[in-house]
């Protein structure tokens, strides 16, 4: 997917678990602010691993993609939250347009992933 056709019009949220983990890779930390994400988003879910309890907030913005951001629940070693794409959005550009398309004010990319595609 071109993340420059990344429509928030379209963006709706999804469970998590309809998310194939296996197809997601991380792609940058989001400086977001939860109250705001939840006020516009709704509650985030709570989503267990061998690691942690994590707050998720999962999204599809089209057809075959999704992005979640989670942070883990009661220790976050910082205040972002990490975010996850499926293969079409591991693109730099994407991580901009999908806080964009979150529409929280506010909202920024505080770092990027290395290995995401040019």
């Amino acid at each position: 997917m071109d993340p420059k056709r990344l429509d928030p019009a379209g963006l709706k949220r999804i469970p998590e678990k309809t998310v194939n983990l296996r197809n997601t890779r991380w792609l940058a930390e989001v400086d977001i602010d939860r109250a705001a994400l939840e006020e516009r988003w709704g509650s985030p879910e709570t989503v267990y691993d061998s690691l942690a309890e994590w707050v998720c907030f999962a999204f599809s913005p089209a057809e075959g993609e999704a992005f979640f951001l989670q942070r883990e629940t009661d220790n976050p070693p910082t205040p972002q939250f990490g975010l996850s794409v499926t293969r079409g959005l591991m693109y730099p550009e994407a991580a901009e347009q999908i806080v964009d398309a979150l529409g929280i004010v506010g909202a920024r990319v505080t770092q990027v992933n290395d290995e995401a595609a040019p």
